[in-house]
């Protein structure tokens, strides 16, 4: 776990987070290895590790002198993300977003044992002719379009990599590719931080995407902006690219995403 150096003396409350949040990344800890992954003095994090534990929120270790997550916190965890609704908390992201842009906005969620997505809401532009999001609520293949690429590009290399590897060569879709031009693709995308796509799902659409990231960092869906490939021109595109991922952003931060 790697920690940013912090100006001045740490409160007691920024200790306390600074624990918490190591239990995040790892279940167990002993005192002398957290108090160095954390910054802070061995004989602090004894003293907050006990403390801790008197409360519920860490229990006794595999062996003597470590700690893991207790049942209080994993009470309050529970609790925190069952109140926690994606939609409320994105939808006023994506109505903002739509009037900066003018363009259906479209959120969707994905699920890494199907290895496939699903829109889950959707801020439609006031145009006449816009993008028919309804074909996104069905579960959706990650390899086609700025929907599903814009979760894709994103996945760890490994995760990435079993997907690709069931798919054929070429890879199918309204515009086929190789694997090894989806993987250059993929890569041009994670380096620039959003997925164009033009004509790919469907003739004529084009879309702009950005990842929605949770509290631990795993990819959990995508914001799309999209639009008849006629009204996106190059400027555009850079444009709704850097809008999609402020929007994606910010719901990332709202699910705890640091």
């Amino acid at each position: 776990m790697a920690v940013e150096p912090v100006r001045g003396q740490p409160s007691p409350m920024e200790k306390w987070l600074r624990l918490l949040e190591a239990f995040a990344d790892r279940d167990e800890w002993g005192v002398r290895e957290l108090a160095r992954a954390v910054a802070l003095p061995r004989s602090v994090v004894h003293r907050l590790l006990h403390e801790m534990e008197r409360v519920g929120l860490l229990s006794p270790g595999s062996e003597p002198g470590r700690f893991s997550v207790g049942p209080a916190l994993v009470r309050l965890a529970s609790v925190v993300l069952d109140r926690l609704d994606i939609v409320r908390v994105a939808r006023p992201i994506l109505e903002e977003t739509m009037r900066r842009c003018g363009e259906t906005v479209i959120l969707t969620l994905y699920d890494p044992t199907r290895r496939q997505f699903f829109a889950v809401d959707a801020v439609e532009s006031p145009q006449a002719v816009r993008y028919i999001w309804d074909a996104l609520r069905q579960w959706s293949h990650v390899h086609i379009g700025s929907s599903g690429k814009g979760i894709l590009a994103f996945l760890p290399p490994e995760q990435q990599e079993a997907i690709l590897a069931d798919l054929p060569d070429p890879v199918p879709g309204l515009r086929p590719v190789s694997k090894e031009q989806l993987r250059q693709e993929l890569a041009a995308a994670r380096r620039r931080g959003y997925v164009v796509s033009r004509s790919e799902r469907y003739a004529g659409a084009m879309g702009v995407a950005a990842p929605v990231y949770n509290a631990l960092g795993r990819v959990v869906g995508d914001v799309i902006i999209t639009a008849p490939e006629s009204r996106m021109g190059a400027r555009s595109e850079e444009e709704w690219g850097h809008l999609v991922m402020r929007a994606a952003g910010a719901i990332s931060r709202a699910l705890g995403h640091r």
